[in-house]
Formats: structure tokens, C-alpha cells, sequence
């Protein structure tokens, strides 16, 4: 198990370290990669975590001595590079905390790739302007496609992640807050919706969110599309609003990374997962942000290749409620109780979702009103 508040031994240096990335044929979220010491031994601050209790890499074998090259200096092993935005942001960046104690003594970072990609640096190049400014400025970045065999290599333990690691190590946390975002000045709306609603097919969200969106407007929210915006300018946003409002996703944890005391955080609800609680962890225990769960959940609606709820299901949810709770909150001001989505409303929605997605959606809690809401044109179902 992983325990955050355990500092012991928690940086250790590695003569003639092996590191061993995974194969070149993925296997899931779990899979052999590492680092090994000189005699071969598995070095256990070199496992990643999910969860204090979900390992996701396990020891390797050791490599034929003809499949290994050489890396001379002194590194640091920064553990699994990921693509996915998400865990890129809170899986990959985990052990950076250690450049406090390090900076001077490296000559760079030594990652192993989630999977091997034509080019396993290229989510360093897509997220540059991002871990720039988490203070890997100017530090060279290794991502070997086979076993390296490294002079000295820093082996840091984990000290962040998803799940009950949201909350993260004492020393994360200080690492955090004294680099994250610290050139960027903040920028852009006092109060912003961060939406899903033109994110590209296979991202989930909520049902009739362009409603949303439009009771929002009018209580002064500026509606922010992440993925329409550069590293740097999402940064300067989240530094800059006061009140933000956004479902359980990905730029909540940049939130947590680059906000600060002042901010109310409204969590809606989508999915029938507990994220919004490990959210409000993060924000809490990083930033010390108010955090206010609404859950206004009915149901969620499941792409038809899929059993349960995930980051591609969309939320069903009741208006009146989410009013009533962002009220409460302090975070809208209207006195006029915002109208439900009609069935029509709702309807024309998974319609439309299936239509960008070319595939069906289903109630997850089945519900005698949506039997027979959501039938495709027959012209839909040939596309």
C-alpha cells in the first residue's frame, strides 16, 4: 500500500538503475515496468498507484544485458507519461515534488511511457507550456522506448494521484503551491462555467447542458471551453475567477494546482461516481477552496457498448434541484427557480448524442418514461 504520510525513505538513489518500460504490446491499466537496482531487485518507489491500494505497474523482468543502453549523469526517475490530458495532469506529474531537493544534482528526467508511442515524448511537447509552469522549466526529459541502464538514478515515491491520493503527500503539496503557475498572471472572467458541451464525441457530460449554460449567462457566468483554450491562458483563468462552476472533470484538478482560498467551486454532479467528494479534497486540502457538491443527478445515460457509468455516459439531471443547491451555495442570485428539461427537451438531446457519437445511449436506472424515448432514424443507424 501507498501511504502519503510516510516520509521514509521516500528518495532513494540507484547505482546502475535499469529502467524498464513496458513492451511494446499494451496490457491494461496494469503492467510490468520499473526500475530495477544494479543485483536486479525491484525498486519500490518505482510503483505507481491509483489508489493507496491499486498498484498499476509491477516489477519487471530483467532485460537481456544486449537490449540495454546506456544513460550517463545523475536522474531522476518521474515515473509513467501518459496522453490522456487527465492523467497526464495528476498520474504523470506525481513525483515532481522531489526537483525541490534535486534541481541542482540532476541532469534530467527519466519517464517510462503508459504505452509506446511513436514518439513516447510527444505528450511533453503537447502539455510543454503546462509543466513549464509546474517548475520543469529548462529540465531535459527522457522517455526510452527500451531498458536504460542509468549511472545515478533518484527514485522518488509517489506523491499524488487519483482516488484517495487526491489529497496528496506534505511535500507535493508545498512543491504545488510554491511552482505551479507562478509566472502566469491571472486573467480572464470573475465567474466561469467550465463546459463539455463542444467536447469531441466519447466525452461524457450532463443532459441539456446548453440550457444550463443559458441560466448561467444570465447569472453572469462566462461559459469556458478548456480545449478551445492555450495551457497558459486556462492557467491565468483559474488563477483569476472567483466563482467557478463545472462538473466532475479534468480542469478541476488545474483548479487545485493554481487557485487559491478565495474561490467557491460549485462540483456538479455527472456520473454516478464519487468524484466530486476527492475533487473537493484536492481543492481543499491544496488551496483551501470552498468546495460545494451539487448533486442533482436522476440518471445516467450509457453509450450502448458500455455497462456503467464512465467519462463517456451523460448525466441526467433535475434543474429545480441544481438551482435550489447553488443557491444555498451563494453561487447564483436569481430569485425565479430555473424549469426543468421537458421530455422533448431531453429527448432531442440523446438524439443529438447519438447522432455525434453514431451510436445509442440507454438509461442506466431503466425508467418506464424512457422505453421508448430514444429510437434513430432508420438513416441514422446506417451511418
Amino acid at each position: 500500500m501507498l501511504d502519503l504520510d510516510d516520509e521514509t525513505d521516500d528518495l532513494v538513489l540507484v547505482e546502475n538503475a535499469i529502467v524498464v518500460p513496458p513492451g511494446p504490446k499494451g496490457q491494461g491499466k496494469w503492467q510490468p515496468s520499473g526500475v530495477l537496482d544494479s543485483e536486479g531487485r525491484f525498486v519500490t518507489n518505482s510503483i505507481s498507484w491509483s489508489a493507496t491500494d491499486d498498484r498499476i505497474n509491477g516489477e519487471p523482468e530483467i532485460p537481456d544485458a544486449r537490449d540495454i543502453t546506456d544513460l550517463p549523469g545523475t536522474h531522476m526517475f518521474a515515473g509513467i507519461s501518459y496522453g490522456h490530458f487527465g492523467h497526464f495532469i495528476t498520474e504523470s506529474m506525481t513525483r515532481i515534488w522531489a526537483l525541490d531537493e534535486l534541481r541542482d544534482k540532476i541532469d534530467g528526467l527519466v519517464f517510462t511511457p503508459k504505452n509506446q508511442m511513436k514518439d513516447n515524448l510527444r505528450p511533453f511537447e503537447v502539455y510543454a507550456d503546462l509543466i513549464n509552469n509546474l517548475g520543469l522549466a529548462g529540465i531535459p526529459i527522457t522517455c526510452p522506448a527500451g531498458p536504460v541502464r542509468v549511472e545515478r538514478l533518484y527514485v522518488p515515491k509517489q506523491g499524488f494521484g487519483l482516488g484517495d491520493l487526491t489529497g496528496g503527500s506534505r511535500k507535493f503539496r508545498n512543491y504545488i503551491n510554491a511552482h505551479a503557475g507562478m509566472n502566469v498572471e491571472a486573467a480572464g472572467a470573475k465567474k466561469i462555467y467550465i463546459s463539455r458541451s463542444m467536447l469531441p464525441p466519447e466525452r461524457g457530460g450532463i443532459l441539456g447542458e446548453s440550457k444550463l449554460e443559458e441560466y448561467l449567462t444570465a447569472e453572469g457566468y462566462s461559459i469556458f471551453h478548456p480545449q478551445r483554450e492555450s495551457k497558459l491562458d486556462q492557467l491565468a483563468q483559474y488563477k483569476a475567477a472567483e466563482m467557478i462552476i463545472a462538473v466532475d472533470c479534468s480542469p478541476l484538478h488545474l483548479v487545485g494546482y493554481v487557485g487559491n482560498a478565495r474561490q467557491h467551486v460549485g462540483i456538479l454532479r455527472r456520473r454516478s461516481m464519487a468524484f466530486g467528494e476527492l475533487f473537493s479534497r484536492q481543492l481543499g486540502e491544496f488551496k483551501g477552496i470552498t468546495c460545494h457538491q451539487v448533486d442533482a443527478l436522476v440518471n445516467d445515460w450509457l453509450p450502448e457498448n458500455t455497462n456503467r457509468p464512465s467519462r463517456s455516459s451523460f448525466g441526467e439531471i433535475k434543474l429545480v434541484e441544481m438551482y435550489r443547491m447553488l443557491k444555498a451555495a451563494g453561487m447564483i442570485e436569481s430569485d425565479t427557480p430555473w424549469e426543468e428539461l421537458t421530455l422533448e427537451e431531453r429527448n432531442a438531446d440523446l438524439h443529438r448524442l447519438e447522432k455525434l457519437h453514431k451510436l445509442r445511449f440507454k438509461p442506466f436506472q431503466p425508467d418506464d418514461s424512457f422505453e421508448t424515448s430514444i429510437v434513430p432514424d432508420s438513416a441514422d443507424q446506417q451511418a
